[in-house]
């Protein structure tokens, strides 16, 4: 073959490789960008003035007079207000005590918790909404059972307990009966936890312990350790959460909350006072702690 003809053969050799190079790159810059617009698509969150607030109800069962349990939608036995930012890694977690009075449309001021029996989960956002002067963009409801078979499903939360817990409720079929010390917590275990309100402060410590089991969760299931779980929790999920959030939402939020831990999620209980048994909202106080919410899961 001629000089020429083999410097030929080269230029087409580095030319036909030059191409493949070229499709390579452009195959390699067309799956980055699809995955990128695949997360920037799964983590957007439509947070209005930068928060995305969801409700958080964990339902009381009703019973009848000989102790049966009735289908009839329960009273809510947790509020909780989670506030996750849109461009931030913070968040924060606002528990509403159940005995919070309210006024409702019609004019009369009730406990807070009698309004899922009496309007439904929409009467309860407009009243939780009107209460921290903060839209309300998405629910989860869970009752007992759920909780219960989610914590199950995780494979339990270590959680720390500060004080000595003993109390049986027949008519609720629960007790607990706790030393101080840390315990990794099953379902059963968890819901006694939580439900615990025979101290002091009755519904004001246990929303404070609702706060730590909540952020413990969260830690939990943010671990590598937690990931084998995901399609249990998954399929829990599905079953016994009443949500309005899209896999999308649930994925974003999943997102953001990943890699928080105590001091990341700032958590406080409704200012207020006791009125009796009730508990009657500090407006001033409220406005002044949910600023201070705002701004801290926005950091």
């Amino acid at each position: 073959m001629s000089e020429v003809g083999e410097r030929n053969v080269r230029q087409n050799a580095n030319a036909g490789r030059s191409n493949t190079g070229r499709i390579w790159a452009t195959i390699v810059i067309v799956v980055v960008a699809a995955c990128c617009g695949l997360f920037l698509y799964f983590t957007y969150l439509p947070a209005e003035n930068g928060l995305f607030n969801i409700l958080i109800l964990g339902e009381d069962r009703n019973y009848s007079r000989n102790g049966d349990v009735l289908s009839a939608p329960g009273r809510p036995d947790t509020i909780l207000l989670l506030m996750v930012p849109k461009s931030s890694r913070g968040a924060a977690l606002l528990s509403i005590p159940r005995d919070t009075l309210v006024r409702f449309p019609n004019g009369g001021v009730r406990r807070i918790n009698s309004s899922v029996p009496e309007g439904g989960v929409d009467l309860a956002r407009e009243l939780v909404s009107d209460l921290v002067g903060l839209p309300v963009h998405r629910h989860v409801v869970v009752d007992f059972g759920g909780f219960v078979e989610l914590v199950d499903a995780l494979g339990g939360v270590e959680v720390a307990v500060d004080k000595r817990m003993k109390y049986e409720d027949k008519a609720g079929g629960y007790s607990i009966d706790l030393e101080p010390g840390v315990y990794h917590m099953d379902g059963e275990m968890a819901l006694s936890f939580v439900r615990y309100r025979q101290d002091g402060l009755g519904d004001i410590s246990r929303t404070a312990r609702q706060q730590e089991f909540v952020k413990a969760f969260i830690r939990e299931a943010g671990s590598f350790r937690a990931i084998p779980s995901y399609p249990n929790m998954l399929r829990v999920a599905q079953k016994c959460a009443d949500t309005d959030m899209t896999v999308k939402e649930v994925a974003a939020v999943a997102w953001r909350l990943r890699r928080l831990d105590s001091d990341t999620i700032n958590s406080a209980t409704l200012p207020g006072y006791f009125k009796g048994a009730y508990w009657d909202p500090d407006t001033q106080g409220i406005e002044a702690l949910v600023r201070s919410l705002q701004d801290s899961a926005q950091k």
